[in-house]
């Protein structure tokens, strides 16, 4: 009887492990199947918000796309006005177009000859100069090559992220990252034209001292990669090499406007007793509505490379054209 006792308590005893093991093995099972399942859904949920921030982020780009077209206008390189029959400008023989035409066929268009032979003379240079004047205004006054140059340089100028500041580049001279001054960006874009300002003022400097404010500097030799972009020596290079032109711009004044074109070099001041606060830049080919062109430069209130409609606004202390188009070649 005790062993049959034994064996129904052996009996009960693997089924009661059995029952545990049993339960314990279902709360397993249904505790893993619950973590893999919110694992489950916390990846679909995963991708899914993929899905939606990438279609979201290529619907902002094609919303937000927008085709630049840059399109040149076809009176760019023209002014606007005809030329004049005097451009008073000091040293610059002007010859107008036909006189070539008139010295080869010896006629002219003049008034009729009076019955006084004394006036003869007289009256046939004064038909003369009817004939050139009335060629002359019904021509536009084109630019040079280098002037094209300087325009459609300056025109890229506004696509590039170019921030105002000063950094010494004792390597280049140039700058060469987008951390530009004002001088700066009369020699990059000079530079770009063909003419390395850096190397053309040095020369003029260490050739002609006595013609440049060395003692702004306290010093009496120039320095080749930093003068060039001073604004005092920038300028009285230019006072010394290029076309000096008007320094004031006279609105409706024809011989007067017909100085101030695209390509151009301007030089501001601010305060007489500081030279370097002087600032430059260059004379746009776009006018404000009241026909006065605008000024593209850079300075510490500006940020960047701007078109500004300031020609009035401040003092002009310098207005050149380099090259000198009548010293080339």
């Amino acid at each position: 009887m005790i062993w049959g006792w034994q064996q129904n308590d052996i009996s009960v005893q693997h089924i009661l492990f059995y029952l545990h093991f049993k339960i314990i093995y279902s709360l397993d099972m249904d505790k893993a199947r619950k973590i893999y399942v919110r694992k489950s859904h916390g990846t679909k949920v995963i991708i899914f918000t993929v899905i939606v921030l990438a279609a979201v982020q290529g619907w902002f780009l094609y919303s937000s796309y927008k085709e630049v077209v840059t399109k040149m206008p076809d009176n760019l390189f023209a002014s606007p006005k005809s030329f004049p029959v005097t451009e008073l400008i000091a040293n610059t023989p002007y010859v107008p177009s036909g006189e070539e035409n008139i010295q080869s066929t010896g006629t002219t268009s003049g008034p009729q000859e009076t019955s006084e032979e004394n006036l003869a003379t007289v009256t046939e240079t004064a038909g003369e100069t009817e004939t050139s004047a009335s060629e002359t205004t019904a021509q536009e006054f084109e630019l040079s090559e280098v002037q094209k140059k300087i325009v459609l340089r300056l025109m890229e100028l506004f696509e590039e992220d170019i921030q105002y500041g000063y950094e010494v580049y004792p390597d280049s001279g140039y700058p060469p990252g987008n951390t530009w001054i004002s001088t700066d960006v009369i020699s990059v874009v000079l530079k770009d034209a063909g003419f390395d300002l850096m190397e053309l003022v040095y020369k003029d400097m260490t050739e002609h001292k006595e013609d440049y404010p060395l003692d702004i500097k306290k010093r009496d030799e120039p320095i080749k990669y930093i003068d060039f972009r001073d604004v005092f020596f920038q300028e009285q290079f230019f006072r010394r090499n290029a076309l000096e032109l008007d320094k004031q711009f006279i609105p409706g004044d024809e011989n007067n406007n017909i100085q101030w074109q695209p390509g151009d070099i301007v030089y501001f001041q601010f305060d007489p007793d500081n030279p370097y606060q002087d600032l430059g830049g260059f004379i746009s080919s776009r006018k404000n509505d009241e026909g006065i062109p605008l000024v593209i430069m850079i300075s510490k209130e500006l940020g960047r490379v701007s078109e500004i409609d300031t020609l009035l606004d401040y003092v002009v202390v310098g207005h050149y054209r380099y090259p000198n188009p009548y010293e080339e070649g």
